[in-house]
């Protein structure tokens, strides 16, 4: 048995590169929204056996009366909503304590302990249909003393010992401990026991973790192998998701779009849930904009919209859409804009015909921003002396920010003076989202392309099409 603090609750896994692949459905979102689906929308209560056993050491109290501990078993969907009480009681003089926490949704939840109007301690459950927790724990000891035993923590406890041994060795990589001819083989074999906790710990948190960490690993590894272990888990919701991103990206970079589109249709097959459907065409929609097909992308927009006109969930992503393909598709004229750089130059969408430029959108304390800046650098030295121009357009709400950024590091291109520009009026009209966001336009101020997150990464051959145009 496992003490609660040393779980990771995590509802999804954090390692995950979230923009790669989807403009707006990226992995993290699919797979929280797949998650949500396969988790949610029970006919009935799902229901958790409960019992907990608290003593109290002979130290603090002889009287062997350890009654009054009270549970509060709560959801609250931030700081700000109001507390829904999944369950409520106390302990008998003997320190016993039983009963069933109704919940709706598979999930972590809050736990609060408490004595005599005093909050002893605050931990999670782990609550999955059919589960039975068992609690124990002796004052003042807590943190010695408290156990907790389920389903879900058993299998928890088996991933996180091999998430701690991954973590270990990929510090070791990191820090050049590792021959570079072994990490492949590390590697290789992280996957295949993440893989094996998925399959011997299916239907717990952990099985979906580990999925989706065998999944990661084989994608920088063996990307086939990779596509070979999604198509063997779809017996597992948490599949799908992994399918619309990384499944359909091995398919369109190995086969082709033809062929990733109906490798989607074949994926939406294979459910009989409508919302997982629904995702499928999503990302079929994606697809064909990213590929460039817009008036196919239009015609399959108005049917889902047709389709699921009054459902609420997807009025963001529709909304989204919609303002990407009829507003900022390639060939049409950039949206008006106008700043003053640091070094005080006037630039607008007007100054900048005849050559073509990109436009970058960020926070500059976006980690996944300055991870990228090496690049970036590298791109504008290669392609500024041939015509290109670049600038930053930083939404931080500090200016120190700003300054600070470039006390470590140079600056090549502008930057533009947030006080000089509607920020507002550029996320509306740019359509920002995600950042950083990059826009790369023609020399007759025409869109090009728009590169979110780590679709940066396909910027070189936009920028070498358009210096050729």
């Amino acid at each position: 048995m496992k003490k609660i603090w040393e779980i990771d609750f995590r509802i999804l896994p954090l390692n995950i590169r979230g923009d790669r692949g989807g403009r707006f459905l990226g992995l993290f979102i699919v797979l929280a929204l797949i998650t949500s689906i396969s988790c949610s929308r029970n006919p009935e209560p799902l229901e958790v056996q409960f019992s907990a056993t608290v003593a109290v050491a002979d130290s603090i109290d002889q009287t062997s009366d350890y009654s009054g501990f009270q549970f509060l078993v709560f959801n609250r969907v931030s700081v700000n909503d109001p507390i829904d009480t999944l369950f409520f009681g106390a302990t008998d003089s003997t320190g016993f304590l039983q009963g069933i926490i109704p919940f709706e949704q598979t999930g972590a939840y809050p736990v609060q302990l408490s004595r005599n109007g005093r909050n002893l301690a605050t931990f999670r459950f782990l609550l999955a249909d059919d589960d039975t927790i068992t609690f124990s724990a002796e004052f003042p000891d807590l943190n010695e003393t408290l156990e907790i035993d389920s389903r879900e923590n058993r299998a928890m406890e088996v991933y996180n010992r091999v998430e701690d041994s991954y973590n270990r060795v990929t510090a070791f990589i990191k820090a050049g401990q590792v021959p570079a001819e072994e990490i492949p083989f590390e590697m290789r074999k992280f996957a295949d026991l993440y893989w094996e906790v998925y399959l011997d710990k299916k239907g717990t948190f952990a099985s979906k973790f580990s999925l989706e960490k065998a999944v990661t690993i084989l994608n920088e590894l063996d990307r086939a192998d990779m596509f070979r272990k999604i198509n063997q888990a779809f017996d597992e919701e948490y599949a799908f998701g992994l399918a619309l991103t990384l499944g359909k990206d091995y398919v369109a970079s190995t086969q082709g779009f033809d062929a990733a589109v109906s490798y989607l249709d074949s994926v939406r097959t294979l459910t009989k849930k409508d919302d997982i459907k629904k995702v499928v065409e999503q990302a079929s929609i994606e697809l064909h904009l990213d590929s460039l097909y817009v008036d196919k992308a239009k015609s399959l927009l108005t049917r889902f919209e047709r389709n699921y006109e009054d459902e609420d969930d997807y009025s963001f992503w529709y909304k989204n859409l919609r303002f990407e393909l009829y507003e900022l598709t390639p060939g049409l004229p950039v949206p008006e804009f106008e700043f003053a750089t640091a070094d005080g130059d006037t630039v607008n969408n007007q100054s900048l015909l005849g050559r073509p430029y990109v436009l970058e959108f960020t926070l500059m304390a976006n980690q996944l921003y300055q991870q990228q800046y090496d690049e970036s650098t590298v791109i504008y030295q290669i392609y500024g002396p041939q015509g290109l121009q670049y600038f930053t357009i930083p939404f931080d709400e500090s200016v120190n920010t700003i300054i600070g950024f470039y006390e470590e590091r140079d600056r090549f291109w502008g930057v533009a003076d947030p006080p000089s520009f509607d920020r507002k009026k550029m996320v509306d009209e740019f359509n920002i989202q995600f950042y950083p966001t990059r826009v790369l336009v023609d020399s007759e101020g025409n869109m090009v392309r728009k590169y979110i997150g780590e679709e940066f990464e396909g910027i070189i051959p936009g920028i070498t099409e358009t210096l050729i145009n």
